[in-house]
């Protein structure tokens, strides 16, 4: 029996595509959206965004707040974990109901999570909602996310 080969090509864009993925694309997707817009989750139904709906510097702008982002990320989670004795809600910044459960100490280092997302993304000329509307474009769009993976890799 023998091994099937793992194409050239794609040995050649699984590492820069594990490294956007892993560095800042993870935390958005996985829900990790600074929200503050709403007392209440804000539920996006529009269809996959085109590639050239956003401008080069947004992107620029979304990419550097990614990259600024996932380090308090993993950081704030790692304490909230501690918090918590090892558990992890699926905690999402815009939904407040995510952290019903969680006590005290935890609620307030996810909060100073949030709140840092929120400022790292104004710094950059995003607002939260402008912040946003990229992710959920691109979650919807491999074309954005590719856009977005290589200014992450520049």
């Amino acid at each position: 029996m023998t091994t099937p080969q793992i194409p050239n090509t794609f040995r050649r864009l699984s590492r820069p595509l594990l490294l956007g993925i892993l560095t800042g694309i993870s935390g958005i997707l996985i829900g990790v959206v600074p929200d503050f817009t709403a007392s209440q989750p804000n539920l996006l139904f529009s269809s996959a965004a085109r590639a050239d709906e956003f401008s080069d510097a947004d992107l620029r702008n979304y990419a550097t707040v990614l990259m600024g982002i996932e380090p308090i990320r993993q950081s704030a989670l790692a304490q909230v974990r501690a918090s918590t004795g090892g558990t992890l809600p699926n905690l999402v910044c815009n939904q407040p109901g995510t952290m019903e459960g969680l006590n005290p100490e935890a609620k307030s280092l996810f909060i100073n999570y949030c709140n840092k997302c929120e400022t790292i993304a104004s710094s950059r000329g995003l607002s939260i909602e402008k912040f946003n509307q990229i992710t959920q474009s691109v979650r919807a769009n491999p074309q954005l996310q590719n856009r977005v993976r290589d200014l992450m890799n520049q």
